[in-house]
């Protein structure tokens, strides 16, 4: 699959929780199957294959010297390597939020079309980051101030259920509520290079 404009891609790296709940504090997000070369990030102790926890930044340029673009970040997307068929192809795959009407979480996929891939960004510490442009918590919605923000406190780590798959994975926050689904803990989500 081609990634769009996005074609520098960078060294590879994990995406290890941050939590106050010591049991989720370090853990790795793994590729697990969830469809037809489709995977989610989910939480499990038993993969230890670095594949299923090896991921990329497709960016659409280098990032700008420092200094040079106060208050933005390098946007792109996060892929991943998905390796399977008779005979054996590989297809760089690129994370989507899947939407559910009744619910205030994202689903993170990685999917094989980048179509309706989800920009990403990592802070200067490696946090994982959604940008958004207006703040309407306000009762006129007006831009956030540089026209961006940098969300990096909406993820969490819920129970599941996609397309009869049943998961603990990573689900991200949509508004400023916390999340309906009773299992979520929310964590932060940080690239660490391997």
């Amino acid at each position: 699959m081609a990634q769009g404009p996005y074609t520098n891609q960078s060294a590879p790296f994990a995406l290890v929780l941050q939590s106050s709940n010591a049991s989720l504090n370090g853990l790795k997000l793994s590729a697990c199957h969830s469809g037809a070369a489709v995977e989610s990030f989910c939480l499990d102790e038993s993969v230890h294959t670095p594949a299923f926890q090896t991921f990329f930044f497709n960016g659409s340029a280098s990032p700008p010297p420092s200094g040079t673009n106060p208050g933005f970040l390098p946007s792109g997307l996060i892929t991943w390597t998905f390796t399977g068929g008779t005979p054996e192809f590989t297809q760089s795959t690129a994370m989507a939020f899947m939407y559910n009407a009744a619910s205030n979480l994202a689903f993170p996929l990685i999917w094989p079309a980048d179509a309706d891939a989800q920009e990403v960004s990592f802070t200067d510490d490696g946090l994982l980051a959604v940008g958004a442009n207006i703040d309407d918590t306000l009762a006129q919605p007006e831009p956030f101030d540089n026209y961006v923000t940098y969300l990096t406190d909406r993820w969490a780590i819920c129970r599941t259920y996609w397309q009869g798959y049943q998961y603990v994975a990573l689900q991200y926050v949509l508004g400023v509520r916390e999340p309906q689904n009773p299992s979520c803990q929310l964590v932060a989500v940080k690239r660490e290079w391997v």
